[in-house]
């Protein structure tokens, strides 16, 4: 990543790799991934998403870092999920760059 695209927060929501397309598509066999799990607990829900937020964008310019997909759970409900960014999909394969559940039109970043 370029260090403009490192320093512009629309970064996060660039075009999505060509892999993730053919693979959503069905247009390939996907390539074997693995999820990295990392618990940090925090008592209000609000700030647990707050949190994530940052560290997601604080993250997002490292390869592999999908931070459109970050989300939030019970410790002992973790298949309920809290998305913290907005997962719609927008023209040229980019994301929505708002919050999770945000009142406006969907936005693409840029």
């Amino acid at each position: 990543m370029s260090p403009a695209a490192a320093s512009d927060p629309g970064a996060v929501f660039g075009p999505l790799p060509r892999t993730a397309v053919e693979v959503f598509t069905g247009t390939e066999d996907p390539p074997p991934r693995h999820v990295i799990h990392l618990p940090i607990a925090v008592a209000d829900l609000g700030e647990a998403v707050r949190f994530a937020y940052t560290l997601a964008r604080s993250l997002a310019s490292l390869p592999g870092v999908e931070a459109a997909g970050t989300a939030v759970s019970a410790e002992d409900v973790q298949h309920v999920r809290h998305w913290v960014f907005c997962d719609q999909i927008m023209p040229g394969r980019r994301r929505c760059a708002r919050r999770a559940g945000h009142g406006e039109p969907c936005e693409p970043g840029d």
